[in-house]
């Protein structure tokens, strides 16, 4: 009986300290995922991923292939876009960075804590019609996670986007920021919040 109970242990040990190096520090679930889970963590929770990996590995020749058997084979960096409209960036054998368009139900406040950086980006289009976005950020010690809500009157969809990203990816061109959001509605006068 103490040698089975000594095998149990020894084997919930291993286990446990196996998650604990998959995890940050600020775990913090999305979707099923976190940043910083390997790439065969990730593969195993979307199916269709997998599937796509499955189909490169038979079919390395095919174009769309290269840069996701290099992000698989050699850590390279890939982005990958699911049919639930989530984009996932893959860099260094990890994952990165998470975007998705999340509805009113996805509470920011309990996921990242309620101590959020609030930016208001004020707008207008070309009849006069005036706005303001809000970027909510959250600065924690592993990732960044920002909430972009476009108020646009011309807007069809009405979700937020969410982005959640490793603080070590945000040396990269890819965070969103106040600047890429006024940019991208190049049509509107948009003033900057003040």
């Amino acid at each position: 009986m103490r040698h089975f109970l000594a095998t149990l242990f020894a084997c919930v040990t291993i286990v446990s300290s196996v998650s604990a190096q998959d995890a940050p520090s600020s775990f913090i679930a999305i979707h099923g995922h976190f940043i910083g889970e390997s790439v065969a963590a990730f593969l195993s929770a979307e199916p269709e991923a997998q599937q796509e990996a499955d189909v490169c590995r038979q079919h390395a020749g095919r174009p769309s292939c290269a840069r996701l058997l290099a992000a698989l084979d050699r850590r390279q960096r890939v982005e990958i876009s699911t049919s639930d409209s989530i984009d996932f960036t893959l860099d260094g054998g990890k994952l990165v960075k998470l975007t998705m368009l999340v509805d009113d139900s996805f509470d920011a406040a309990s996921k990242f804590g309620t101590q959020a950086r609030v930016k208001t980006i004020a707008g207008q289009n070309a009849l006069g019609q005036k706005w303001e976005d809000r970027l909510m950020t959250w600065e924690l010690p592993d990732v960044s996670a920002t909430v972009y809500e476009d108020h646009n009157p011309a807007q069809q969809d009405r979700r937020r986007l969410l982005v959640v990203e490793a603080r070590a990816n945000m040396a990269q061109a890819y965070t969103v920021s106040v600047q890429k959001l006024t940019e991208r509605e190049v049509g509107s006068n948009i003033e900057p919040a003040r």
